[in-house]
Formats: C-alpha cells, structure tokens, sequence
C-alpha cells in the first residue's frame, strides 16, 4: 500500500540519519527485517556486513548480508555475546509479545558502545492508524498485530527494565508524533 511504502521510507531515513554518522565497518543486525531485508541491502555501502531476522523471510546471503528466517520473540537472537556494534528496530516492538525478552537479547548482543535504533508507533497513532487500516490505505492485518502502542514514559521505562541505563537513552517523537524514535547506547 502506497501509505505503508511511505511510512516505511520516513522510519529508514531516521535510521539512516543516525547509521551515517558511525564508522563504516560496523557490523550491524536488523531485528524484523522483512521479507527480504531491505533496510539493509540500502544501507549495505555504510556497513561491514549486516544480519537481518526475521519470521517472514527468505533466506539471503552475499559477501555483506546474511538473512536469516527465525521467530526471535520466541527464540531470542542467534549471536553471541557482544557481536554487533548497532541494531535496527524499525517498527518491530509493537509487534511483539514478549518486548522485554528481545530488548535483552538486544543488549546481550551489543558491543559496549553499541547503539540500538528503534521505532514504534506512539500511542497517539493508534486511533490514525486503526482509521488508515479501515479505510484499506494502509495494511490492515500489519496494524492488528499491534501487541502495543507506547508513550515516552512506558518505552524508557521498558529500556531500564531491560539493562540499559538512563543517561544512556535518547527517545523523540516524530512523524507529528505519532511515532517514536530511540537511540540507546548500551
């Protein structure tokens, strides 16, 4: 849908924003990367190499990418310790039933200074998005997987409730605020 292939490019060019100003040869892991890990095949010239996750996926593999189908809000995240220097999280935490167990997967795979880019819709969308998804101008099965919309508050409470520290998270309305931003170093 035209709406969603919108809203897709303006969360990506947050994200983009913020990846550009990192070091080149970062590793980097996009958690929810879609069918076919597009976010980072875009972003393939700004990063070492890249692994995407994913319940829907094909699987993919190049010299930068790996792309891999597992259902990480069950199973967690198969990296080790301290594997990745930034994770992507581009509208994924609605999704998932279990928030905390990947926000902790997240920080377990991190680097020390790593950073963990995420969006979620805030909790103002909810009503704009039902309303879109009513109307057929946005894809009305993604939006009734919403587990929950979040606030500020609920999101930075959700990030220390998952080891990363205060003064470590950044977290900022955009899109009119009806979604979030957060950059957290670990």
């Amino acid at each position: 849908m035209v709406l969603d292939d919108i809203f897709r490019y303006l969360r990506w060019q947050k994200a983009i924003r913020v990846i550009k100003n990192f070091p080149k040869k970062m590793v980097i892991c996009d958690i929810g990367c879609g069918p076919s890990g597009e976010f980072l095949k875009t972003i393939s010239s700004f990063i070492n190499f890249g692994f995407g996750f994913d319940k829907n996926i094909n699987f993919y593999k190049n010299s930068r990418i790996d792309l891999k189908k597992i259902d990480f809000d069950k199973k967690g995240i198969p990296l080790g310790e301290e594997t990745v220097d930034v994770v992507t999280m581009l509208a994924v935490l609605e999704h998932l039933e279990n928030p905390k167990n990947i926000l902790r997967e997240t920080f377990r795979i991190l680097k020390t200074n790593g950073f963990l880019i995420l969006t979620t819709p805030s909790s103002r969308a909810k009503p704009i998005l039902d309303f879109l998804a009513k109307l057929r101008l946005i894809n009305k099965e993604a939006i009734s997987e919403h587990k929950k919309y979040y606030s500020l508050e609920e999101l930075e409470n959700l990030f220390l409730n998952t080891s990363f520290r205060k003064e470590n998270i950044n977290l900022k309305y955009f899109e009119f605020g009806f979604n979030i931003l957060a950059i957290i170093k670990k």
